[in-house]
Order: C-alpha cells, then sequence, then structure tokens
C-alpha cells in the first residue's frame, strides 16, 4: 500500500488538478489545531489504509463541543480532551488529516465517485466511472460499510437532481480531471498501469479529488452495479493494459 500524503503533496503541485484536492496534511498536534480551527468538520485517514478501514470524522458542534465518528460508534469529547482522544485512537498508526467535503445528495446521504483510469498503448484512458451511496447518517460509501454502487446517470438525475446538460458538462469535467490526476501519479509509480480516483461533488458541483487507489479493485464496485457494461469494459481493457 502507498502512502495517500506522498500522492496528495505530489497532486498539490500540479497545475490543473491543486484546485481539486481539499486541505491534505500529516497527522500531528499542531496541525490538528490548524485544521480543526479552519474547518467545521475534518477526517482522519489512515496514510496508508484500504476499504475505508479507520476512517474518522470530527465535527464542530460548538466552541467546546466535538463530535467523533468511526463506523457506527459516536464520541462526544470536549475541547480540552479533544487532541488526547484523536492521539489515543491514532497512536498505531500515521494518519492524514482531510478537509472534509459536503458531498450529499437531495436527501442528504453521502456519496462519492469511483473513477477507474488505465494506460492502453501508452495513452491513459477512463474506464469507467460509478457513483457510490452510503447510509444515511454514515462517514462512508465503501461496499464494505453499507454503500451501494451505483449508475453514475442515475446518480446524477435521479439522486442530485441534475439536468441533462449538467450531466454532459461535469462527464467531462471528470474525465479530463481523472486523466490529468493519473497521468501525474503514474511519474510516481511508471510500473503501474491503472489506477482508481476517488472523487466528491460540493454543491456548488465543484471536483474534489479524496484519494488515488494504487492497485483498485473493481468487484467492490463496478460489479456490483445493476448493468455489468462498465465492468466488463474494464476487463477488456485490463487485457490490452501496459
Amino acid at each position: 500500500m502507498k502512502s495517500k500524503l506522498a500522492v496528495a503533496y505530489q497532486l498539490i503541485h500540479t497545475p490543473g488538478v491543486s484546485r481539486h484536492i481539499p486541505d491534505t496534511e500529516l497527522l500531528r498536534e499542531s496541525a490538528f489545531y490548524k485544521m480543526i480551527r479552519k474547518h467545521d468538520k475534518i477526517y482522519l485517514k489512515p496514510d496508508r489504509g484500504r476499504k475505508s478501514r479507520g476512517v474518522i470524522r470530527i465535527e464542530k458542534l460548538n466552541y467546546d463541543l466535538f463530535k467523533l465518528r468511526e463506523g457506527t460508534d459516536k464520541t462526544y469529547v470536549h475541547s480540552k480532551d479533544l487532541w488526547k482522544k484523536v492521539n489515543g485512537m491514532t497512536e498505531d498508526s500515521k494518519y492524514i488529516i482531510q478537509r472534509a467535503v459536503n458531498s450529499v445528495t437531495k436527501d442528504g446521504r453521502p456519496f462519492d465517485l469511483r473513477c477507474h483510469s488505465l494506460r492502453v498503448n501508452g495513452r491513459w484512458k477512463v474506464g469507467g466511472i460509478c457513483g457510490r451511496l452510503g447510509e444515511k447518517g454514515s462517514i462512508v460509501t465503501t461496499s464494505h460499510y453499507g454503500g451501494t454502487p451505483t449508475l453514475l446517470d442515475t446518480l446524477f438525475k435521479r439522486h442530485l437532481g441534475l439536468t441533462y446538460m449538467e450531466r454532459t458538462r461535469l462527464n467531462r469535467k471528470l474525465e479530463r480531471c481523472v486523466v490529468k490526476t493519473v497521468r501525474q501519479v503514474s511519474h510516481m509509480f511508471p510500473n503501474l498501469y491503472e489506477f482508481a480516483v476517488d472523487i466528491g461533488i460540493d454543491r456548488h458541483k465543484r471536483i474534489w479529488i479524496y484519494e488515488v487507489n494504487i492497485e483498485p479493485l473493481i468487484r467492490g464496485n463496478f460489479k456490483l452495479l445493476p448493468d455489468q457494461t462498465l465492468y466488463r469494459k474494464i476487463k477488456r481493457m485490463r487485457e490490452k493494459a501496459r
């Protein structure tokens, strides 16, 4: 497993991609307090974690009180005890802090996009993009924690209420963003020929890159879609990828 932070730092310095990266830093006390003062909601993620294991969300309820969520567990912590609690929850692993993006559907369900890209004949191409709908109130969207892989058009039309023109425009922006991102990340890992980019979209339709998956699986996302077209397409592209 590769470092999320190393990839984020690479992308922060990439023209055309940097504006899509939410504030991301290594978890240490000074950086933690800087981030929690700046944002009402942040995520803590294991730097080398997978499948949303160990993800913690911290929400500022008021000046003195914070809500911590890990899985289905909720804890309310006073500001004076906050770092001690966070340090105790994360001391066994290297963690990153990331600003939370308000990527939610019309009815308040969290969602993100899994964007799978492969290098075929020397060119990076998008093999498929699908949505992932989290349970209402959940802090993650992966199928391992109750999330539902969803066709992109269904997500955009039914759950976000986007018009045909909005969907078309956003699709184009997503594909351009994904290709620029993986092209840059491939300089760090020249022997790899496929990546997946996890993306959020806020209420202003702004694209945010959460992380790049270095060894992406497709069975927990594309294989679970009601239509298997994208799953089959990515499998075919894998045979030609190099």
